[in-house]
């Protein structure tokens, strides 16, 4: 009976014993058979009298199988599902033929397979263009190949009139007919309109053209002198109310709030400034135009205009109704300057009692009651 002593003793031994059998087996060039030596397998079948040999080979041969048994042990499933989950090889090696559907031989190095190496370049497609076959291509090839149309005229010689007498661009496109237009204007031809509806489309410039062509000689031009009528500043008087009406629909109609703080002013601001814009265009509109005695009714009606607008209570706020004034004094000094006394006698008292009253909104406009005398006092010594 044996004791656990000597059984760890032996199953010691064990891995000892197997290593020196492996080494025994394992070839070496010494041990290296020849093409003429007969395989194991031969000499294990072949029969012989010395049965010792074949029962040897055999022995190695169970030795060296549990040997491997013990030293590689079955993969477990979640090994082989790892395995079954590599990565796909492909082939290193390129075969035509087993592109083009041939299978010769130098397509078995491909072990049959029609996958090619990502590494290796597109077989390109070599074959010629029958007569029958047209392939897509961009315009830049079209031209190319010399399917395209004629070259179209240049864009400064180009007209539809000529293109009934001159070659078609594009065969197969209907010609362009002449077109028959009359060149004179609707207004000459448009009798059920009458003349002043028509001059009312018409620009100030194109007015003043028409009347200066239609004058033969200085007599025309003194007889239209003579019917030239005041300017009508009827109309400049109804924008100008416009412009202070919008600066009243901008003030805050609480009456809690104040009309003439600063926050009025922000908000009045934009149409103070619209308001002196239209100041500016209609007082320089007159001036230009040498009409002084419409100038100096315009002075009369935009003073009273100005005078109405809020007076802020920031002085520094009130900086665009000085300069409407400033504006007005500047254009009736020129008025009385130009005008004289072609202005008339009734015109230039009424204005000499105005300025009087103006003085009380701006002060400078005293000057103008200077000019005024001035050119009164030259009157009465002639």
């Amino acid at each position: 009976m044996t004791t656990p002593l000597q059984t760890r003793m032996a199953l010691a031994e064990i891995p000892d014993r197997l290593e020196a059998l492996r080494m025994a087996n394992t070839p070496t060039n010494s041990n290296r058979r020849t093409p003429d030596e007969p395989t194991p397998a031969a000499i294990i079948n072949t029969p012989n009298a010395n049965g010792g040999l074949g029962l040897r080979v055999d022995n190695d041969v169970n030795v060296v199988q549990a040997q491997d048994f013990v030293f590689s042990p079955l993969p477990s499933p979640d090994e082989l599902v790892i395995r079954q989950r590599g990565r796909r090889r492909f082939t290193t090696t390129y075969s035509p033929d087993k592109v083009n559907g041939g299978g010769g031989a130098g397509g078995g190095a491909s072990g049959g397979s029609s996958m090619r190496s990502p590494f290796q370049r597109t077989p390109t497609k070599n074959f010629q263009l029958t007569s029958g076959m047209i392939l897509r291509s961009s315009p830049r090839k079209r031209l190319t190949m010399g399917s395209t149309p004629p070259e179209p005229t240049p864009m400064d010689t180009y007209s539809p009139i000529k293109m009934a007498t001159t070659k078609q661009l594009w065969p197969g496109t209907p010609v362009v007919k002449k077109l028959k237009m009359e060149d004179r204007p609707v207004g000459q031809t448009n009798t059920d309109a009458t003349l002043p509806s028509l001059l009312q489309g018409l620009s100030q410039e194109q007015l003043i053209d028409l009347i200066m062509n239609n004058i033969k000689s200085a007599s025309d031009e003194g007889e239209i002198r003579t019917q030239l009528p005041t300017p009508d500043i009827s109309a400049l008087e109804q924008d100008l109310h416009h412009a202070k009406r919008l600066i009243f629909k901008s003030l805050p109609t609480s009456r809690l709030c104040k009309k003439t703080d600063a926050a009025a002013y922000s908000k009045a601001s934009m149409h103070l400034n619209e308001f002196k814009r239209v100041l500016q265009s209609q007082a320089k509109r007159l001036h230009d135009s040498t009409h002084w005695d419409a100038l100096v009714d315009y002075v009369s009606m935009a003073w009273q205009c100005v005078a109405s607008t809020p007076n802020w209570e920031s002085h520094a706020h009130n900086a665009v109704r000085r300069q409407c004034f400033k504006l007005l004094a500047c254009s009736c000094y020129a008025a009385i300057k130009h005008g004289g006394m072609r202005l008339g006698q009734l015109r230039l008292e009424t204005l000499e009692r105005n300025l009087r009253e103006w003085s009380k909104d701006y002060e400078d406009v005293l000057s103008c009651v200077n000019a005024l005398q001035r050119t009164l006092n030259s009157r009465s010594s002639l």
